[in-house]
């Protein structure tokens, strides 16, 4: 279910604010600070403040963050930056435990180290470690793949980017999952045919 809808007036100031520091920070502050983060994330808290107790207290919270950001990096105070990112990181986990809000790509790394674990032991299985390897990370990232695309559509997304129509991290994706299938198959026939 996806609860985003149009903008309310406070993540409208909170937009601006973010706008007002990126004119006012470096690029390399900006990025540090990951305010491109802190504003999907006000835009998802926006979403859920009518139906969740917790995302109403969060607004507060983000509130403040993004008057604090420019005092946090001005004064580089460690204490300062680590609660900063504590902040964020709460909530963040707020809307990945609650409601079922994920990063892009957090299916496909899981599964991809889950099938690198399972071609171990298919490998061990075939008595040829190097065979399986491949073949568990290419069906590990094929999963994690269908459930991200499947995050996506249902509108789970934490912070989703606009894409094309097939973005290029996918093409590569798919080049690099074909070549790692491909070597695991040829290595699996030299095995056999040498034994």
């Amino acid at each position: 279910m996806d609860t985003v809808r149009s903008h309310s007036d406070w993540y409208d100031g909170i937009a601006k604010k973010v706008s007002e520091l990126s004119n006012t920070l470096s690029e390399k502050d900006y990025r540090k600070y990951k305010l491109d983060l802190l504003l999907c994330i006000a835009q998802r808290v926006d979403g859920f403040f009518s139906e969740c107790p917790q995302c109403q207290a969060f607004r507060q919270d983000i509130t403040t963050l993004t008057q604090d950001a420019g005092n946090v990096v001005q004064i580089a105070d460690r204490e300062s930056r680590k609660a900063y990112f504590k902040a964020i990181n709460s909530i963040i986990g707020h809307l990945h435990r609650q409601h079922k809000l994920v990063t892009e790509g957090y299916y496909m790394g899981i599964c991809m180290a889950l099938g690198a674990g399972l071609g171990v032991a298919l490998g061990t299985a075939m008595d040829y470690i190097g065979s399986g390897i491949p073949i568990g990370v290419g069906v590990g990232v094929a999963i994690g793949v269908a459930l991200d695309t499947k995050a996506k559509k249902e509108g789970r997304i934490l912070c989703p980017r606009e894409t094309t129509r097939f973005s290029k991290t996918a093409l590569v994706l798919l080049v690099v999952l074909g070549l790692l299938a491909l070597g695991g198959i040829i290595a699996f026939i030299l095995f056999r045919r040498s034994s």
